[in-house]
């Protein structure tokens, strides 16, 4: 496999080449009663390669992302020492948001069109499974990706591979870096976590919540209201929580997935952008001002009148 020039070579050398001899890479593929999986060890990468080929012109196959101490697929089988953090994508701006993140992503793969990538970060140190899920939800929102794609048994489309699901959309390695390994704190430490409502369970995708009006606005026009700003179609605009000469701030479509900035890594909902452009702390008190504050600023207060 060092030799290997191809894709796919180089794509499961990126994930396993420093995995323990003894764990497991998973390999699934679809039937058309439902998915077959198949284990192979991570000192043996030809045959990992062998079964993800040998399934790939007819049906979609995937990869588990962590290797597995055990032939299982779930998440008590991922090893305890993982060492690759990632983020999912469905959007037709994910290019444009992963260039603008640093440090950028050591992997990245185009699961099957525009705006479907797959991100990968590989780490210094190992950290637990549940360390990973942590971090990936930290990348996932403060990116705009997918915050049901976080869990560390996740499996993931490789290159070499297709979307059956897209015409058979070819899955392609799009870059891969050999730069140094990342710290956690280096990757994370400065992201906000995503709202509690919005962290998804295993059988739901996150919805914003509808008990709170304010939840629901788009990000667009809170964001032009509290920078006084105009939203163009790049999305952005200078933070006002910093020195921000080229626009760093994000709102995103989504109001579930809020705001970012790029630059001082601040990110969050409606209540966090309004309480630190107005010092007011989003909490107890300072809730209800904010609150009260933020809906005379919109209109609401006078809409409801």
């Amino acid at each position: 496999m060092d030799d290997w020039p191809d894709p796919l070579g180089r794509y499961l050398r990126a994930l396993f080449a420093r995995a323990r001899q003894s764990t497991l890479v998973e390999v699934r593929w679809r039937t058309p009663v439902g998915m077959n999986r198949r284990f192979a060890r991570a000192d043996n990468l030809d045959r990992v390669a062998g079964i993800i080929t040998g399934h790939a012109s007819t049906t979609d196959v995937y990869v588990g992302v962590l290797p597995r101490w055990r032939q299982h697929g779930g998440r008590g089988a991922v090893v305890g020492d993982a060492r690759t953090v990632w983020v999912d994508f469905d959007t037709p701006h994910a290019e444009a948001q992963l260039a603008s993140f640093k440090p950028a992503p050591h992997l990245l793969v185009r699961s099957g069109g525009p705006g479907h990538i797959h991100a990968y970060w590989t780490l210094r140190r190992a950290i637990t499974p549940g360390q990973v899920e942590w971090a990936n939800r930290r990348l996932a929102w403060a990116l705009g990706a997918d915050l049901s794609s976080t869990d560390p048994a996740r499996i993931l489309r490789p290159p070499q591979t297709h979307n059956h699901g897209r015409d058979r959309a070819p899955v392609d390695l799009l870059s891969i870096r050999g730069e140094r390994p990342v710290g956690l704190g280096e990757l994370v430490g400065g992201l906000p976590d995503p709202p509690v409502e919005l962290v998804p369970n295993r059988r739901s995708s996150p919805r914003p919540s509808s008990r709170d009006a304010l939840l629901l606005i788009e990000p667009e026009r809170y964001v032009s209201v509290l920078t006084q700003q105009r939203v163009g179609r790049s999305r952005k605009v200078s933070c006002p929580l910093h020195e921000d000469s080229t626009p760093s701030l994000h709102a995103y479509r989504d109001p579930s997935r809020g705001w970012f900035c790029f630059g001082c890594r601040r990110g969050g909902s409606i209540y966090d952008l309004a309480g630190a452009v107005w010092g007011i702390e989003p909490r107890g008190a300072g809730f209800a001002a904010l609150r009260e504050g933020l809906m005379v600023a919109l209109g609401l207060r006078r809409e409801q009148r």
